[in-house]
């Protein structure tokens, strides 16, 4: 059986970083397989660039194979997004997770794994988040780790350490931090390059064999996902008092909207000391799109991209069983019903990508993998 490395990402879009970390993650011999957020991020936003396009990006620059990590997974908090990409990659047979680290300091990483799985860190930061009123939840989660002796440096250390909580759930036994490379721009300053300037201001930033993948992309503007959620707080959320009786953030939203004369505004208004943006937007995307039942896994993955080790490492997935890897529709038949309501959601989410970039309903479940 052939070794697997994993590594979960958005590659929103794909820079020299990136392509270091995929190089680094494949330098052993293993095959390179990324479970990759589809359509929309952890930042409840759509992807800049369609997920296909991304996919062929990452292929062409280090990836073997590249999976989707399903909504809601792709578009929820640290500890969802570590769960739901572990459960793919163990899914896949990966046995290590290599992933972007601020510190790559493997022990205090492992050591905060522990922590954040243990009774007395739920309740420390009960406890704090009693007596840090108004206290972001990012600001607490960092003060409690503080108190147990563990000191991330920045989000994707706190990412990495739910990659071990979960990847060791699951069964993997390898996890390896990759420091993050200085001096390149991040991928949200590359979102903004390119929506300033275009594809001609984004190629010099990008890992230039890239390039060919994302200039033929469908490109999603973001402003038209601000009208969405803006119309749907105050038209849907603020007429109808049922739809979020039992949320006080959808509650919080409707109030902004109907005090909004537009979508700047509204957006402006969204985050509080406690829930940052990212927070309320992942909770109107909920009421959009819907959610999945609290605690489950995902029960398929969507094929992406692979080139011709890429397929060899799926052909021995299917020999051996396991998580299903969907092509098309048709392929849903071994999902039980669990799998199939998971699925709808999948496609549901499409449908809001596709309606965003002016294609037509079902555009998104015609499209086939890249094979490179």
């Amino acid at each position: 059986m052939r070794n697997i490395t994993a590594v979960i990402c958005e590659i929103n879009p794909i820079h020299p970083g990136h392509r270091y970390l995929l190089k680094l993650a494949g330098s052993g011999g293993d095959a390179v397989v990324c479970v990759m957020s589809g359509h929309f991020t952890q930042r409840g936003l759509p992807a800049l660039f369609d997920k296909y396009a991304r996919a062929e990006s990452a292929v062409r620059c280090g990836a073997d194979l590249v999976l989707e990590l399903p909504y809601p997974w792709c578009a929820s908090g640290a500890e969802d997004f570590a769960r739901g990409g572990c459960a793919v990659a163990a899914g896949i047979g990966a046995g290590c997770l290599t992933f972007g680290s601020e510190t790559a300091d493997l022990a205090m990483l492992e050591t905060g794994a522990a922590v954040r799985g243990s009774e007395e860190f739920v309740g420390r930061m009960r406890d704090a988040e009693r007596t840090l009123r108004g206290g972001g939840s990012g600001t607490i989660f960092g003060q409690v780790m503080s108190s147990f002796g563990v000191t991330p440096g920045g989000g994707n250390d706190r990412l990495g350490m739910e990659y071990i909580r979960f990847g060791r759930l699951f069964g993997i036994s390898s996890f390896r931090p990759v420091r993050r490379m200085e001096g390149v721009s991040s991928a949200g300053e590359l979102r903004g390059i390119y929506r300033a300037g275009g594809m001609d201001a984004l190629r010099p930033r990008l890992a230039e064999e890239a390039a060919p993948a994302l200039e033929r992309a469908v490109v999603c503007p973001e402003e038209a996902w601000e009208s969405v959620l803006f119309a749907h707080a105050r038209l849907y959320l603020g007429a109808d008092s049922a739809s979020c009786a039992d949320n006080d953030l959808l509650r919080y939203a409707a109030r902004c909207a109907g005090t909004s004369p537009d979508p700047a505004s509204f957006l402006e208004k969204l985050p509080t000391k406690k829930y940052t943006a990212s927070r309320m937007r992942r909770e109107l995307l909920r009421s959009v799109v819907g959610t999945g039942e609290s605690g489950e896994d995902p029960r398929f993955t969507v094929l992406l991209a692979a080139n011709e080790r890429g397929r060899e490492v799926l052909a021995e997935h299917r020999r051996r069983g396991g998580l299903p890897v969907l092509v098309r529709p048709a392929d849903t038949s071994p999902l039980d019903e669990t799998g199939m309501r998971q699925y709808a959601l999948h496609r549901r989410a499409d449908e809001v990508y596709a309606y965003l970039t002016g294609l037509e309903a079902g555009a998104w479940m015609k499209r086939g993998p890249v094979m490179a």
